[in-house]
This record gives structure tokens, C-alpha cells and sequence, in this order.
């Protein structure tokens, strides 16, 4: 069982930082997290995980020296939200407000864009007999990926004429 260790702002910017190469360099882009609430939720996700809690954020990227006469800056927000809305995240069922962006011109060749958007990340534990985290008495190690038990199955079998199955 692997464990993500991704946010969904590392994915975010991961995301941007491949779509506007090789035009935007690495050291170009930053992104933070700030103003954070920790959602407690405690639910047993069966097979021995629990989801603990939501980390509910307001999330900043940073893009300096963004060409905005070779790059039409809609194109920037059209990315932004393709990847919101392909990424299925829950964002009406936990009232995540929608992207805002700020745009400084700083000369005719480069600006400097700030996107603030709200994320949610799940914070899960998974059993591991080294890990860090002590919970219910047990070991676990932290996974921002929610793993989901199946908790019933549909099987059809059909039978031939023959009675082979």
C-alpha cells in the first residue's frame, strides 16, 4: 500500500508548472499554504484506516516573470479551472469558495500573477507499526490519498447451455 504524500496544492502547481513549460521556470513559481482550518473527523475507513481530519485551506501560487504578451493570461485561467473541475475534488460539498487571481504588470515583457484558491486535503492514517502517529493505541503513518473499502460487490455470473460457467 503506498501512501500519497502529494496536496492537492502540490498537484495544483505541478500541474501549472507543466503547462507553461519551458516558458515558466521552476524557480518562477511558489506556492503556501495560509489561514488553514483542521475539520476533526475521526471516521473508520475499514481495513484498520481512519480518516482523523480535513485540512481545509486557503492556497497561494505565485507566478513571477509571466510573459503576458507571448502567454494570453486566459489561457492561465482556463488551466486553473480545467484542472479544478477535472479533478472530481469535493469543492460544493465543502463550500470551497472559487479561485481569485491578482495580476501585477511589472513591465511589458513580464507580470507577476497570484492565484488564491481554497483547497481540502484529506489527512488519513494508515496502519504502520513504525509509524509516527499513535491514535486508538496503534501505529500509523499519515496519507493525504483516502483510501475507500468497498462495502459490497454486484457479481453475475451467467451459465451457458452447456452448464460451463
Amino acid at each position: 500500500m503506498s501512501i500519497e504524500t502529494k496536496t492537492k496544492l502540490q498537484q495544483l502547481t505541478a500541474f501549472l508548472l507543466t503547462s507553461l513549460s519551458p516558458v515558466i521556470k521552476a524557480n518562477d513559481i511558489d506556492a503556501w499554504q495560509e489561514r488553514g482550518t483542521l475539520v476533526l473527523n475521526g471516521s473508520d475507513n475499514g481495513n484498520g484506516s481512519f480518516q482523523v481530519a480535513k485540512w481545509k485551506y486557503s492556497a497561494v501560487i505565485a507566478i513571477e516573470k509571466f510573459p503576458h504578451r507571448k502567454i494570453d493570461p486566459y489561457n492561465l485561467l482556463a488551466m486553473v479551472s480545467a484542472f479544478l473541475l477535472d479533478s472530481d475534488w469535493p469543492r460544493d460539498e465543502h463550500d470551497l469558495e472559487d479561485p481569485e487571481l491578482d495580476i501585477e504588470v511589472i513591465s511589458n515583457d513580464n507580470a507577476t500573477i497570484l492565484i488564491e484558491v481554497m483547497l481540502i486535503d484529506d489527512i488519513d492514517l494508515i496502519p504502520h507499526e513504525q509509524g509516527p502517529i499513535i491514535f486508538n493505541g496503534q501505529r500509523f503513518n499519515v496519507s493525504l490519498d483516502s483510501m475507500y473499502i468497498a462495502e459490497s460487490i454486484n457479481v453475475n455470473v451467467s451459465v451457458n447451455a452447456q452448464g460451463d460457467t
